[in-house]
């Protein structure tokens, strides 16, 4: 038998191959979208964090040029008790008519600011610094550790935090001193330019979060949903080749191992099958029947009738044989016109009888010519028998020599070894 080449192992390793390059190009290509949509929404969030702090900032230093505001005073209002501490402050007024008026510092007012906006669920921002004249502007753990990061040297930090089920982006940014600072600050031993404080900006984040997940399942979706289409595809064309291999791999198989003409299995496949056969009857103790057959008068049909009548003639002695013996009997085309039969399993007796039931079969044949005319044939037959241990080519050669008798006694004949071994 013909070794089978794993060829479709080779396909499946392949297209596994293909399959498993093209997952990780696709799962690179959306982790990178993911991680490039993550970083707009941060860069987003980061700019917008930045404006507002700007404006935070050029809306302190209109008031700070200005030296504060000062607003109409309420009964729930009082001065700002760090502001009465600094000398040449004029805290509250009275105008030409009687009205009070108290001023409010820029950090009091960005305050104020910064309650009104989270009324509104806009965002908040708080002024603080490591060294605050107010303790509200005390920091907490974020803007202390942004503090320290100003310090050295940095100018900005953010963060994303969250409180139970919502998230906030927080943006800090440091804050210089300025000249208009010093008239509040300079007893804090500041200096023009130095950093001291900053003001972080909190940005609602819990909704940007959200979309960010849903992002990340429509990302992860999309690319399972690509590599499972990706993958129906590779199973379709594996099948389809695999299938066509095969197709391919059984055709070389039977051109390896069967004569293209008759369709009879070739030689080298009839001795393989042989060995096997008579490993089988060795344990068995059991005879194999040895039958060489040749076409009589084989030349004379090719050089009247021409060699497309003489395949003819072979194919039709082939599925006349094919009919008349056992599925398990060994046929093969022996070379030529001649044919070899071996039957496992088969008493002397019954050699002799399935090789004369074979020749007189084949005499009554009809063969149908292109022409309409029908050809006869006869064939001549020599039989022998492989005993146990014995060597097949020695019961071939044994029969070789009675078909040779057969042949030289008239033809049409079958003739047996022992008959063949019995003239001196």
């Amino acid at each position: 038998m013909v070794p089978t080449f794993s060829s479709t192992n080779f396909v499946k390793k392949y297209l596994t191959s293909i399959f498993l390059i093209i997952c990780v190009i696709i799962l690179s290509v959306f982790l990178g979208f993911n991680y490039k949509a993550n970083s707009l929404i941060k860069e987003q969030m980061q700019h917008q964090g930045k404006a507002f702090f700007q404006e935070v900032v050029l809306t302190r230093q209109w008031i700070a040029q200005h030296g504060g505001v000062y607003v109409k005073r309420t009964a729930e209002m009082t001065p700002n008790p760090y502001l009465l501490q600094v000398p040449n402050f004029k805290v509250c007024i009275t105008d030409q008519d009687g009205e009070d008026y108290i001023l409010k510092n820029p950090a009091l007012v960005t305050r104020e600011i910064s309650a009104l906006a989270k009324q509104d669920g806009l965002f908040t921002f708080h002024i603080t610094s490591l060294n605050p004249l107010n303790p509200d502007n005390k920091p907490d753990s974020f803007e202390r550790e942004a503090l320290e990061k100003f310090a050295q040297g940095e100018e900005e930090y953010f963060i994303y935090s969250q409180h139970g089920a919502d998230f906030t982006f927080r943006y800090m940014a440091a804050l210089k001193t300025t000249a208009a600072c010093l008239r509040c600050h300079a007893g804090q031993g500041y200096r023009l330019g130095d950093i001291r404080g900053g003001i972080s900006i909190n940005i609602p984040a819990t909704r940007i979060i959200a979309e960010m997940k849903h992002n990340h399942i429509a990302l992860i979706a999309s690319a399972l949903g690509t590599v499972l289409l990706i993958f129906a595809i590779i199973v379709y064309i594996s099948r389809i080749f695999i299938y066509d291999i095969r197709q391919a791999e059984n055709r070389l198989i039977r051109m390896a191992s069967h004569d293209f003409l008759t369709g009879l299995i070739n030689r080298r496949e009839a001795y393989n099958r042989l060995e096997r056969a008579c490993a089988r009857s060795d344990r068995s103790n059991a005879i194999i029947g040895i039958l060489l057959l040749d076409i009589d008068h084989f030349k004379q049909v090719n050089d009247e009738h021409g060699h497309s009548v003489g395949d003819t003639v072979l194919k039709a002695l082939a599925n006349s044989m094919l009919e008349a013996l056992r599925d398990y009997d060994i046929i093969c085309r022996f070379g030529g016109e001649e044919f070899l039969i071996a039957l496992p399993d088969t008493a002397p007796i019954g050699i002799y009888d399935t090789a004369e039931r074979l020749r007189k079969a084949i005499e009554k044949m009809r063969i149908e010519l292109p022409d309409g005319t029908t050809l006869h044939v006869s064939v001549s037959i020599g039989i022998s028998h492989r005993g146990r241990d014995e060597n097949i080519d020695q019961a071939i050669s044994r029969a070789d020599d009675a078909l040779y008798l057969a042949k030289n006694a008239g033809r049409n004949r079958v003739v047996t070894a022992q008959e063949a071994e019995d003239i001196p």
